[in-house]
């Protein structure tokens, strides 16, 4: 069924592709997904751009969103962006990073102490088009923007954390990239490597105890239900590639792609604004369920263990070089 909508879908753009607006801009639909479900900080984005291009184009583009996971999983929505199946999606830079190895300087743990450091790095125009270009060579997709989700916080069922030694008898799932591994091993345990379709559940029946997202994720998944413990800190912000086609997007005219930067970015900085107080209310409706918030006595040992596993991905990241220019930006 999916693959028959698409199929529709990508018929009527090649149909009205050989008209050209008055204005300039080629008439086409774009195909735009996330595996995350409304209300999502993904979905939000994906939202503000379809209205924004929308109403700039007086409706010569138009996109068609396909919210919770109803192309697949985050893995799979970055294939499908190399194949050109689909043309926009909102990927966690986590999830990536194994296909663009270079996305991997942004989920750098420690990298940003706090969001203002992060909006300084990420409107740092020359700064985005050199890292776009890597990506873009490496993978096939292109970022337009980075989306901000908030600071990955640990949830768990079992106890309170306070310190790095309450977290070594917990299973805390992670997504399975090989920083994310590094870290909880930096951290004296073992990420729990698990799809992220596959959490609830596993939390539900004792498979894992805990997970390490920020306070939006346990909103959108109810985690409430299966979870006691919220221990905040301020180690991993969770960044979104707002990604398009590299080869649909070059193929593209001049005009098109113009707007479509223009209006992915506007819609990037829309949830910027958005996400800042929505992860509070998050927060504050986790505390209504019944969830109980722990703050850290040490939080300067998880992130001083966290930076020492930088080192093992220089190479990856194309040299120190690198994380010096992203630090250099955001002084």
């Amino acid at each position: 069924m999916k693959k028959i909508l698409v199929f529709f879908l990508l018929l009527a753009m090649t149909l009205c592709a050989a008209v050209v607006n008055a204005s300039g801009l080629k008439p086409m639909v774009i195909l735009a997904a996330t595996s995350n479900p409304p209300g999502s900080s993904h979905e939000v984005a994906i939202t503000e751009f379809k209205k924004l291009i929308e109403k700039e184009s007086d409706g010569v583009i138009r996109v068609q969103p396909f919210i919770g996971g109803t192309m697949g999983s985050e893995q799979a929505n970055v294939k499908q962006l190399r194949t050109g199946e689909l043309h926009v999606s909102a990927l966690s830079a986590d999830n990536m990073t194994p296909f663009a190895p270079s996305a991997t300087l942004l989920v750098l743990p420690g990298l940003f102490p706090s969001i203002d450091k992060a909006h300084k790095l990420l409107g740092d125009d020359r700064f985005l088009t050199d890292l776009g270009d890597r990506i873009a060579r490496e993978s096939s997709t292109r970022p337009i923007g980075w989306l901000i989700s908030g600071y990955r916080n640990i949830t768990n069922s079992k106890h309170p954390v306070t310190c790095l030694d309450d977290l070594k008898d917990l299973k805390i799932r992670v997504p399975a990239v090989d920083l994310q591994l590094a870290t909880y091993k930096a951290w004296g345990t073992e990420g729990f490597p698990m799809a992220w379709s596959e959490t609830f559940n596993a939390l539900q029946q004792g498979v894992a105890d805990g997970q390490y997202n920020p306070h939006l994720s346990t909103r959108d998944r109810k985690f409430w239900e299966v979870q006691k413990y919220i221990t905040e800190l301020r180690v991993h912000l969770l960044l979104v590639a707002f990604s398009v086609s590299e080869k649909w997007y070059q193929s593209l005219p001049e005009q098109n792609r113009a707007l479509i930067k223009k209006c992915m970015q506007e819609a990037t900085r829309y949830q910027w604004d958005w996400v800042e107080g929505e992860n509070q209310k998050c927060l504050r409706m986790s505390l209504e369920h019944g969830m109980v918030v722990n703050k850290l006595t040490d939080e300067d040992v998880w992130e001083k263990k966290a930076r020492s596993i930088w080192p093992q991905f220089h190479d990856v990241l194309g040299g120190k070089d690198k994380i010096d220019r992203a630090i250099g930006i955001m002084e």
